[in-house]
C-alpha cells in the first residue's frame, strides 16, 4: 500500500489527544495485559504497539524492560511518542501493510485502535501482517469497540475548555452502516485562535467476523473476553461494550 494512503485523521488532532486521552487507558488495559500476555513474555522481549498513538503505553513497556516497536499512520503521533517514550523505536506506517525486521514476541493494539480499519478485508490484512511479524508462539492482544459500546457510548457531546484551546466533541453510531462517527471541532491560541475539524470514523465488528479472520489469517488459540466494574476479566457476552481478543502464532 502506497505510503500517501496511510491513515492520517489523526495528524491535526494529535497535540489534544496527547494531552486528554493518550494516558486516559493505559490503567485500565494493563490488568489485561499483565493477565493474557507479558506474564508469558521473557525478559526484554520484543513487544510491537500497533496504532501505538502518543507512545504512552509504550512509555510504561519501556520501563518494564520490554524493546518496543511503535508503528503508527500519524506522522503527528509519532513526534508525541517520540517525546513520551524516547527509547522505544518508532515508525510511520500503515496497519494494514506493514513490514518489520525481526521477530516479535507479542503484538499489541489498544483503546480500539483497530475499530478505525473500515472493511473486514482491510481488517484481515492487518491481521496477516501481524502474523507474519511475530515468532512462532507470539502472542496477540487487541481490543475493539462492540455494539453495545457504541449505542451506549457514541450518542454523546461534550466539551473540553483550557485557557489556551477548546475542543467541542460530537459522537454517533449507525447501526444500519454499523460505522461510528467521532466529530471534533478544535479552537488553539497561537498567534489568535486557530480552528481545526477533525472527523474519525469506526466500524463496528461482530465477535464472529473477528475471530474468522483471525482464523484466516492463521492464529489459533484464539479468546475473547470483557471486563467486568472493576476491570477484572470476564465473559464476553451481547451486553459487553468493549472486547479484548487473545490469540497465538501456532
Amino acid at each position: 500500500m502506497p505510503l500517501s494512503t496511510r491513515y492520517s485523521g489523526y495528524d491535526c488532532f494529535a497535540w489534544v489527544y496527547n494531552k486528554h486521552w493518550g494516558d486516559k487507558f493505559i490503567p485500565l488495559v494493563m490488568p489485561i495485559l499483565e493477565k493474557f500476555v507479558l506474564q508469558y513474555l521473557p525478559d526484554g522481549a520484543r513487544i510491537l504497539d500497533l496504532c501505538c498513538g502518543a507512545g504512552q503505553l509504550a512509555q510504561v513497556l519501556v520501563a518494564r524492560g520490554y524493546r518496543v516497536t511503535g508503528i503508527d499512520s500519524s506522522e503527528e503521533m509519532l513526534h508525541f511518542a517520540r517525546e513520551n517514550a524516547p527509547s522505544a523505536r518508532f515508525i510511520p506506517a500503515d496497519a494494514r501493510s506493514f513490514k518489520l525486521t525481526g521477530a516479535q514476541h507479542a503484538v499489541l493494539s489498544t483503546f480500539d485502535s483497530l475499530n478505525h480499519i473500515m472493511t473486514l478485508e482491510d481488517l484481515l490484512s492487518v491481521f496477516r501482517h501481524v502474523y507474519a511479524v511475530l515468532r512462532k508462539g507470539g502472542l496477540f492482544l487487541f481490543d475493539l469497540n462492540m455494539e453495545a459500546g457504541y449505542r451506549v457510548c457514541w450518542e454523546d457531546n461534550y466539551g473540553i475548555v483550557e485557557d489556551d484551546h477548546a475542543c467541542v466533541v460530537r459522537m454517533s453510531y449507525h447501526p444500519d452502516e454499523r460505522t461510528a462517527c467521532f466529530d471534533a471541532t478544535i479552537f488553539r491560541l497561537q498567534d489568535g485562535w486557530q480552528r481545526s475539524d477533525v472527523v474519525l470514523m469506526q466500524k463496528c465488528y461482530s465477535d464472529a467476523e473477528v475471530k474468522s479472520a483471525l482464523e484466516a489469517a492463521g492464529f489459533n488459540d484464539i479468546r475473547a473476553c470483557t471486563y467486568d466494574e472493576l476491570w477484572n476479566p470476564a465473559e464476553l457476552t451481547v451486553e459487553a461494550e468493549r472486547a479484548f481478543f487473545i490469540c497465538r502464532k501456532p
